[in-house]
């Protein structure tokens, strides 16, 4: 999407995992770069209008081979591979349980970057936090020249990066998704060509329970709900203005989105309540243009 592959090799799961375990990782990262020499291994995934891959899980699938490959013939007795790297279902379920079409707000080129009051209000929901990725095309309608990114919401932290970025998401489910060292309200996970859900906002899990909030079965979504089983807060993600050879039925070029992203909106009188709690929070939008 946005990062180097170097930067997104080194932020897999497994990768971190063990260099957590401190063990040395330049042999994995040798052979997997050895791997991605061949040049014909993205081809079906190219869509050369827009100098852009198609979605697809090939680099997370040489990673998680070259690090078993590793794993079993150096540490096949002494290394187990916890929760931190067991694949999310519950996540992935209600990530696709979240679709929605693109709400109309404004885009990322179309946002400035700073503090904000106006919120974005959707019946008695408020927007609460958001992350969206749009491409640039050039001005003749082919080909790419960009991206901007915005990442926008309430926040404690200034005019920084609005959300914290290190926790796993299956942390969710067992109500632990929160530092007792790090206070932060929103949290933001992202994959990069996995099969684990791509991007995924969600409230720090101690706000939660202030608000009496207790999440949803994954089957209906991301979602918490209050006392009487009304949705309080909910997470929702789109991919809009898809590219490609979208006639085909073989192409593997045809789903990468002009813009895609995601947010977490609130019910307004829960809002309120939330502001009781954290005075001091401000929303923030940060921006992110890359040219290519």
């Amino acid at each position: 999407m946005y990062e180097k592959l170097e930067d997104i090799i080194l932020k897999n799961d497994y990768i971190r995992y063990l260099k957590h375990l401190n063990i040395d990782i330049s042999e994995i990262l040798n052979n997997i770069k050895n791997r991605l020499n061949d040049k014909t291994l993205f081809s079906i995934y190219e869509n050369r209008s827009y100098s852009m891959l198609s979605t697809n899980n090939i680099l997370e699938n040489i990673i998680f081979e070259e690090v078993n490959k590793y794993l079993y013939k150096n540490y096949k007795d002494s290394v187990i591979f916890e929760n931190f790297c067991r694949i999310d279902i519950k996540t992935i379920i209600a990530y696709q349980n979240s679709l929605i079409e693109r709400p109309k707000i404004l885009k990322p080129s179309e946002t400035e970057e700073g503090y904000k009051t106006d919120l974005n209000q959707f019946d008695n929901f408020i927007q609460i936090a958001r992350f969206e990725n749009e491409m640039l095309l050039n001005d003749n309608g082919y080909g790419r020249k960009g991206q901007v990114i915005i990442f926008e919401g309430i926040s404690i932290f200034g005019n920084k990066m609005p959300f914290t970025q290190y926790l796993p998401s299956f942390l969710i489910w067992h109500n632990d998704f929160y530092d007792h060292d790090y206070q932060f309200i929103v949290g933001f996970m992202t994959t990069f060509n996995s099969i684990e859900a791509n991007n995924i906002l969600w409230i720090n899990n101690l706000l939660q329970q202030n608000l009496g909030l207790v999440i949803d079965g994954f089957n209906n979504g991301l979602q918490a709900l209050n006392e009487k089983n009304e949705v309080i807060l909910k997470f929702r993600q789109w991919k809009s203005k898809l590219i490609g050879n979208a006639s085909s039925f073989v192409g593997q070029d045809s789903n990468i989105p002009k813009l895609e992203g995601c947010d977490l909106i609130l019910r307004e009188d829960y809002y309120k309540q939330l502001q009781k709690i954290i005075p001091n929070m401000q929303f923030y939008s940060k921006k992110k243009e890359l040219n290519l």
